[in-house]
């Protein structure tokens, strides 16, 4: 009888360890992705930059003149490392600030002067030694008939593509990247220029696979718009009962750019067991207030988080816009919050099955060992 129990106990000590195993492998299995600096980039100011106390470039030069700049790339490891230049004109991302992005730079239909076609990087990679430090450089000239305004861009550093360090440890993945931005402005002089905002055109789109109203606002000065604070709501015409609001009072739009400014439908972030009422097809309004330029003696009032505000520069803007049923329908297909349904709980079920299946193990082991002694008596 010591012998069967035994038996009996290592069988669900097994299975019990099975199931531990089966459940740390489901949770512990990701990928962890980690930020560290193998290098830093330090700009070496010239003469002729306005405020020598700023970290980036902000020249005044000549009409046609052109200058080199540069740049004290340090390795701070201790093995050799590759590092890449690039750079791009300013534009404002969807989140209203404003980058230096070279694979998603477009031009934007106002953009008279594109600052990269007067920017030159002789050496556009260099390998760095351990423990070294490098001069990386860049030809910088100023076109004709830039009498006010500025160009803005910005320098970019990276260590090269295979040469960064990946390891990968019980089931853990980690990924170093990092960059370095440096931001480019030149102008002829420091005459002061205001944005002009416009609104283009508003439309139903999607925003990470959530349905949003896009409305697109275009920054035609070559200047930045700085402290942008915009409140935006859209109705409902063909229905009035829907109403949609958004603001955001910390924004930043580069010169002669554009950006969507959502105005989210569904909601975002961890859906949990929540659903979004779907986009409906029909006529809408937007009403649009945008305040840009924080002074204490601006003219303009408003209220963030509670506290009164000024600003130079307000716009308001007024405009009806129709989404088509098609659009609608596809947009609401496509976003996960609006035909929600409770995910399948796998880890659950697995877990649930392995229980059974113990149970049953232990079911058939004492079924058996009663058989056998009824047929020994």
């Amino acid at each position: 009888m010591i012998e069967k129990k035994n038996s009996v106990s290592n069988i669900i000590g097994k299975v019990s360890l099975v199931l531990v195993l089966v459940f740390s492998l489901l949770y512990c299995s990701k990928s962890i992705y980690a930020s560290s600096s193998n290098f830093n980039v330090s700009p070496e100011i010239p003469e002729n930059q306005v405020d020598k106390n700023l970290g980036y470039f902000n020249l005044v030069m000549s009409p046609e003149s052109q200058q080199t700049l540069s740049f004290k790339v340090n390795n701070a490891t201790s093995k050799s490392i590759t590092v890449e230049m690039a750079f791009a004109h300013s534009t404002t991302n969807g989140n209203g600030l404003a980058i230096y992005d070279s694979s998603k730079a477009t031009k934007d239909s106002s953009l008279k002067y594109n600052i990269e076609d007067f920017v030159d990087i002789p050496k556009k990679e260099v390998t760095i030694a351990a423990h070294a430090q490098v001069i990386m450089t860049a030809k910088v000239s100023m076109p004709k008939g830039m009498d006010t305004g500025i160009l803005a861009g910005g320098f970019s550093f990276k260590e090269k593509e295979g040469n960064q360090e990946s390891s990968s440890s019980k089931g853990v993945s980690i990924k170093n990247e990092y960059r370095y931005v440096i931001a480019l402005v030149t102008q002829q002089n420091t005459q002061k220029v205001s944005p002009q905002l416009r609104l283009n055109e508003v439309k139903a789109t999607q925003v990470n696979s959530r349905n949003v109203f896009a409305a697109n606002l275009q920054n035609i000065s070559p200047t930045y718009l700085q402290d942008m604070n915009a409140t935006a709501t859209v109705k409902g015409v063909t229905n009035s009962e829907l109403k949609y609001s958004f603001e955001n009072s910390d924004m930043k739009m580069a010169p002669n750019s554009n950006f969507d400014f959502a105005i989210p439908v569904s909601i975002k972030g961890n859906i949990g067991d929540q659903s979004s009422k779907a986009l409906e097809a029909g006529k809408y309004h937007l009403s649009m207030t945008v305040y840009g330029v924080k002074s204490a003696t601006g003219a303009y009032e408003t209220t963030v988080n509670g506290k009164s505000v000024n600003y130079e520069y307000k716009w308001t803007f007024e405009k009806d816009f129709e989404i088509a049923g098609e659009k609608a329908q596809k947009l609401n297909n496509s976003d996960p919050t609006v035909h929600y349904k409770e995910p399948i709980n796998w880890l659950m079920i697995i877990g649930i099955a392995l229980i059974l299946i113990i149970l049953l193990l232990i079911f058939l082991i004492f079924s058996s060992r009663r058989k056998k002694e009824n047929h020994q008596k």
